[in-house]
């Protein structure tokens, strides 16, 4: 059964943000725009989204921008899902992600996350239709790696972000519209060889950035702080098999202290053991056949956000001419207690 975007404009924000993101419930009381926290690239959600000791490709400057610090070539990654589609037929998620390498300076990277929210109805407290609108969420931004060894990136991702959730609209309460602009800086590191052959590392501080202002509250929301670190092993990797297990912790940074006192404070504002538990780990792993087939099985277990589940995925890549590669992924992944999985479509190029 479908839902029914019929909402009160008092309903909106709190509708938008449980419906949506059931899975980050665990810092939704505090934290805006959790959007920036939905993972891009069917390839690490059918790792259990776990990718951060990986990060190559179109989709490497959401996951870890240090990762950009080792591409060689150009690559164009897009991926598409209509988020809880089995319930919700116009929520869409849409990600666009370009990388380019450039000699003697490193690689440059393009991204673009947009969010949508579908139509909704406002109406007054008498019930009153008073007009329909769309909410959305975007964030636009640029980033840049490059090694400072043979075996050690880093690298930035500078993004801004707009939040509309709603416009003003007369005889509601509104005291304006429901509209905030801010912006957050992600920092990486990807280290490879990490005291052994072939296991890497990767660290990822992502969206720290000012807290975001509406216009129609005084009041300031932080942006979801998040701190994301993990590792990967090339088991085998030769011209015709690859076999990589990967995993990854991810931990919330979000409270009303001050930005820069937050990634200390955090860590206790709940008792350090309860903290350390609402932490979520993602494992996969993946086999590749001469870089033309691959399939992938992930786990995640996110305890308070409800979410502790299997995910499967699947890709295929054509050299359509030497040097340039044409890839689909598909992956299918726990989603919560709305619906049981989440199901996303990733195109990309690399040439």
């Amino acid at each position: 059964m479908k839902i029914k975007n019929k909402l009160s404009i008092s309903l909106l924000l709190i509708v938008i943000f449980t419906v949506t993101f059931t899975q980050f419930a665990f810092a939704g009381s505090e934290a805006t725009c959790i959007f920036l926290l939905i993972d891009p690239g069917s390839r690490p959600n059918g790792l259990g989204q776990s990718y951060v000791a990986i990060a190559e490709g179109g989709f490497a400057s959401w996951w870890n921008p240090g990762g950009l610090a080792f591409q060689g070539n150009s690559e164009l990654g897009l991926m598409h899902s209509n988020w809880f589609g089995d319930v919700i037929d116009d929520m869409y998620y849409e990600y666009l992600g370009y990388a380019q390498y450039f000699e003697g300076i490193g690689t440059i990277g393009l991204n673009i996350t947009y969010m949508t929210y579908g139509e909704q109805e406002a109406y007054d407290t008498d019930g009153v239709f008073r007009g329909s609108f769309n909410s959305y969420e975007i964030a636009a931004g640029g980033s840049y790696g490059t090694k400072l060894n043979d075996e050690l990136g880093v690298g930035i991702n500078l993004k801004g972000i707009i939040s509309s959730l709603a416009p003003l609209i007369e005889d509601v309460g509104m005291t304006g519209a429901g509209i905030g602009y801010t912006f957050v800086v992600d920092l990486g590191l990807l280290k490879k060889n990490f005291f052994i052959p072939r296991l890497d590392f990767g660290v990822n501080i992502q969206n720290f950035g000012p807290d975001m202002s509406y216009q129609n509250t005084e009041s300031k929301q932080p942006m979801p702080l998040n701190l994301k670190l993990g590792f990967s092993y090339r088991i085998f990797d030769d011209k015709y098999n690859k076999l990589i297990v990967t995993g990854d912790i991810n931990k919330m940074m979000v409270n009303n202290d001050p930005l820069w006192k937050r990634i200390f404070t955090s860590w206790g504002d709940d008792g350090f053991n309860n903290e350390l538990d609402s932490m979520i780990e993602n494992i996969g792993i993946e086999y590749k056949y001469y870089n033309l087939i691959s399939l992938r099985v992930g786990y995640v277990n996110d305890v308070e956000g409800h979410i502790q589940g299997v995910s499967f995925g699947g890709g295929i890549s054509y050299e359509f001419s030497k040097g340039k590669d044409l890839y689909f992924d598909f992956a299918l992944q726990p989603a919560g207690e709305l619906t049981t999985n989440n199901k996303t479509f990733s195109l990309g190029v690399t040439f």
